[in-house]
């Protein structure tokens, strides 16, 4: 396939900057994580969620997950919903096992 009959377009200025924003905040908040006295189950699910928000982020907009095809959106949401299935393991595993 020729490069030319698929170029997607860059985010706009805008969009790119609040997607900045939104990652420098999430990283942001999970450094300020690090410093809570939490269970280590939930230290561990909410740094897990909050690195999943950052992926979809960086997937929809800066790999143009967004104005994709339908097949690639059904790819990218079954692998949101294998990732989430694995984040529910570890949890209960650092609950369950010896973590928490």
């Amino acid at each position: 396939m020729n490069h030319d009959e698929h170029d997607v377009p860059a985010p706009k200025l805008g969009t790119a900057t609040l997607v900045l924003l939104a990652l420098l905040l999430l990283t942001a908040t999970t450094v300020a994580l690090a410093f809570l006295a939490l269970a280590p189950a939930l230290h561990v699910a909410a740094a897990m969620t909050i690195a999943a928000v950052k992926a979809l982020l960086v997937a929809a907009f800066f790999m143009h997950l967004a104005s994709e095809a339908a097949a690639s959106r059904v790819v990218a949401l079954v692998s949101v919903i294998l990732l989430a299935i694995l984040m529910l393991l570890v949890v209960v595993d650092i609950t369950h096992l010896g973590g928490g």
